[in-house]
């Protein structure tokens, strides 16, 4: 059975994306998948989109390609300011040649035999956040019933990775927090359907500085936390004027 590496929300950090594709080499994957968000935030959208394009299999749109095409809407100041720098690199370089063209013709969800692929969630697959305080253990102790997941669980039939909220992690059909932690050796899906959140790999923001993606075998899902220069990605943010220095402080304190 084909090892799948499944990697999410890279946002222009080239170090932790080398980082992660040779951890991925190493653990011997067949297939890398991404979940979206390659640019946005760092200071190497362009080449993150490059080397990306070259390793994935398939590749799904996240908020922040949407963003870059069309505008940032609803985006806080930092974000909105990292998405128009990082139009104005794919507008002017000439080693961007069709890199707008390629984003716009990402899809928002792919589905195959083993899984599903959305960045957000699957009842909104752009930008709905499925967080930890969304599960039942994290609701008033009344409710019996998460909306939010019935949501989503009511359009899959097997397991479902995503990102978006830069946090690893598993809510399986309980409805219920399963922190990677508490799986070392992996999770059995079982096939069943599931929401795995893969974490971050450019922007982690668990408090843990380390990329973070994850290994699927067809049934079983291992999460992998790897080290990377973390200064270095930082200090190309410092170094890039028009991109707020608080977006490399974030890297430095993962948060």
């Amino acid at each position: 059975m084909a090892l799948t590496a499944i990697i999410s929300d890279i946002h222009g950090n080239l170090p932790a994306l080398e980082a992660v594709l040779r951890d991925a080499r190493s653990a011997g994957i067949d297939r890398v998948l991404c979940l979206g968000d390659i640019v946005g935030y760092g200071a190497d959208p362009v080449r993150c989109l490059e080397l990306v394009r070259e390793v994935a299999d398939q590749i799904i749109m996240g908020n922040h390609e949407h963003a870059v095409l069309v505008g940032p809407m609803g985006f806080n100041p930092l974000a909105s300011a990292a998405v128009q720098w990082t139009r104005r690199q794919f507008d002017t370089s000439p080693d961007a040649s069709d890199g707008l063209d390629f984003l716009g013709r990402l899809p928002h969800r792919i589905d195959d035999d083993e899984l599903v692929l959305v960045h957000g969630s699957p009842s909104q697959p752009l930008d709905e956040y499925l967080f930890r305080e969304d599960t039942l253990e994290h609701l008033p102790r009344s409710r019996d019933y998460a909306p939010k997941l019935a949501n989503s669980f009511r359009l899959i039939d097997r397991p479902c990775f995503v990102g978006h909220t830069h946090v690893p992690g598993v809510i399986p059909e309980t409805m219920t927090w399963i922190e990677p932690c508490d799986v070392p050796e992996g999770f059995d899906t079982q096939g069943r359907p599931c929401l795995v959140n893969v974490g971050s790999v450019g922007q982690p923001r668990d408090g843990v500085r380390d990329a973070s993606y994850a290994l699927f075998d067809g049934r079983a899902v291992t999460f992998r936390r790897v080290p990377y220069d973390v200064e270095e990605a930082a200090r190309r943010i410092f170094d890039t004027d028009d991109l707020p220095d608080l977006l490399g402080e974030r890297l430095l304190e993962a948060w």
